[in-house]
């Protein structure tokens, strides 16, 4: 009597398992031990660079305090704690051993760990960028935008939080595929990627799409600034809360404007007509390039406060500028990898390399635009002057 399994067609099941054996082959790279150890190298990178942003942000929070004001200092130091967590995520991902022995509860852990810092880390630079633009490329009142601030920081860490829950909630059954290095769970593949999308790589596409735009454009109008052979232009706006004193020097008091004790230093408070050829012209005097605002200061002599036209120096306001502007660039350097891989079906080695590769890295990206923050340098030349 014949076995019924020679009746069974296994012509389907040949070729599927034919296509599984490729698939295997063409991913086989992800379980190598060069691939782990430098996936695992970049993510150890990236979590000591975060320690050290950290460690510093807590040295400037204990000893300098009032730089605590502006936005890209405290975006860094979120930043850095979202990047650390990536960077203990992506270790735990490595450990297939670790990985395999995981309950489900264990994975959708691990899972929303990694989508949590993603989105935190995104959503930070989304506001920076948010803030670069309408500081710079709009003409919102600068009251408007100092607002939004405080908002920031809250909105980015809920919509962290809630986006990840929502998606790992409807992954029953997850699993951990370790020869595709990556999870996965009984469901059709449209389901799968609507919930990853409308959770997850959507937000992160829309912020690397739009801080490119705002990196772009801010890179052409300061190129323009610094061609512009205007010797003034009134009323600079700064997108955050610098130390007007710091960055200025005093040019001549208004004897017609008195400022009363309740007056409140605003930078947007400078008359639209103001150049410096009203503050610096006399015999011999050399007409500089920058950028004219009001102040409020005491009279040397009656200890009044009075209004003090200031000058601020071009080139210390637009490097002061051009440095912010490397925040909106770290997610398109860091994201694009991730974004173009799940646009396709079949990720190139190449493209996924990448993308994993930035990814894990992110960390050491934020600390290099950290050190080039422009209150770094203003704080080193304050404890100088201290110990001098």
């Amino acid at each position: 009597m014949d076995s019924p399994l020679n009746e069974l067609d296994v012509s389907g099941l040949e070729g599927f398992l034919d296509n599984m054996a490729e698939v295997h082959e063409r991913w086989a790279f992800v379980v190598t031990t060069e691939y782990r150890v430098a996936i695992q190298t970049l993510a150890s990178l990236s979590l000591v660079s975060s320690l050290l942003v950290l460690g510093v942000m807590l040295w400037v929070r204990l000893r300098h305090r009032s730089y605590f004001k502006r936005l890209s200092l405290r975006v860094s130091g979120y930043v850095a704690l979202a990047d650390l967590l990536n960077a203990i995520a992506e270790l735990l991902m490595m450990n297939t051993d670790l990985m395999l022995r995981q309950s489900e509860h264990g994975l959708r852990f691990i899972l929303w760990l990694s989508m949590f810092s993603s989105l935190l880390f995104v959503f930070l630079t989304l506001c920076m960028a948010v803030q670069l633009h309408l500081s710079t490329l709009t003409r919102v009142r600068v009251g408007v935008y100092m607002k939004l601030e405080q908002w920031y920081v809250p909105l980015s860490t809920v919509a962290s939080v809630v986006l990840p829950a929502i998606a790992v909630a409807q992954m029953k059954g997850i699993m951990w595929v370790p020869w595709m290095h990556a999870f996965n769970w009984p469901v059709d593949a449209w389901k799968r990627k609507l919930v990853l999308w409308s959770c997850h790589f959507v937000w992160i596409t829309v912020t690397v799409v739009y801080t490119a735009c705002v990196a772009s454009v801010l890179a052409l109008v300061i190129r323009r600034m610094w061609r512009n052979s205007v010797d003034v232009v009134a009323e600079p706006r700064a997108p955050e809360k610098w130390d007007w004193a710091r960055l200025t020097a005093s040019v001549r008091p208004s004897e017609d404007t008195m400022a009363s004790d309740d007056t409140e230093l605003s930078h947007d408070t400078v008359s639209s007509g103001s150049t410096l050829h009203d503050v610096s012209r006399g015999s011999g005097a050399k007409v500089m390039s920058g950028y004219v605002l009001t102040l409020v200061s005491n009279d040397a002599l009656t200890g009044r406060p009075i209004a003090v036209r200031s000058y601020v120096d071009k080139t210390r306001f637009l490097r002061s500028v051009q440095r912010l502007v490397l925040y909106p660039l770290v997610p398109v350097i860091t994201q694009l990898g991730v974004v173009a891989c799940n646009m396709t079906d079949e990720p190139s080695r190449a493209l996924y390399i990448y993308g994993t590769a930035m990814l894990a890295a992110s960390g050491v990206f934020n600390l290099v635009v950290f050190l080039l923050n422009p209150a770094l340098p203003e704080i080193v030349a304050e404890r100088v002057a201290r110990r001098s």
